[in-house]
């Protein structure tokens, strides 16, 4: 019986744990736009820290990352984070995971590679290779009530012109000379 009890106990004890360390991460990958969200779509937690509309902290900058650039094999992020303490945006490239160890927040998950901010800092320009997107998340740091799930951002589509379009109309040209010749 004592076992029973004793099992019982961390049973709830965890049970409690999780509860209060349970975050409510929002953001879906969704580009384009500089939250990497549909324009008119909902607002992630990343996007309303930008907006100093955190329900939490209103009027206040929180920690957010902004679209900077891409091309068409990397991505371009500016991090900032304008509040106090630390925020610690993880990372992954490509949906490669990068296991850290285990994630304290997020149950069930690891941690991942990151890019940590002291308060009040900024880091612009950070370039990612990436073949077709990066996500980014903020689920470590001084507060919980500024984080956010993962939000993607995509390289930029691929410029090379289609090769049979280009090679129909090469075709058309080269009859069309060959028929202005015969007629002449």
């Amino acid at each position: 019986m004592k076992i029973f009890s004793r099992a019982l106990t961390l049973v709830f004890s965890l049970a409690l744990a999780t509860a209060s360390h349970a975050v409510n991460l929002t953001g879906d990958a969704l580009p384009p736009g500089p939250f990497s969200w549909v324009d008119g779509g909902p607002k992630s937690t990343n996007e309303l820290n930008y907006l100093e509309q955190n329900p939490i902290w209103p009027n206040r900058s929180m920690p957010h990352v902004l679209f900077n650039s891409h091309t068409s094999n990397s991505v371009t992020l500016d991090f900032l984070n304008w509040a106090p303490g630390l925020a610690a945006f993880e990372y992954r490239i490509d949906g490669i995971q990068t296991d850290l160890g285990d994630h304290p927040i997020v149950f069930g998950d690891t941690i991942h590679q990151y890019q940590s901010l002291s308060t009040q800092s900024e880091l612009l320009g950070v370039v990612f290779n990436a073949n077709q997107y990066v996500d980014v998340r903020l689920a470590l740091g001084g507060e919980s009530d500024y984080r956010f799930d993962w939000v993607r951002f995509e390289v930029a589509p691929s410029t090379v012109p289609d090769a049979g379009g280009t090679l129909a109309l090469l075709g058309l040209g080269l009859a069309a000379v060959g028929f202005v010749r015969r007629r002449a």
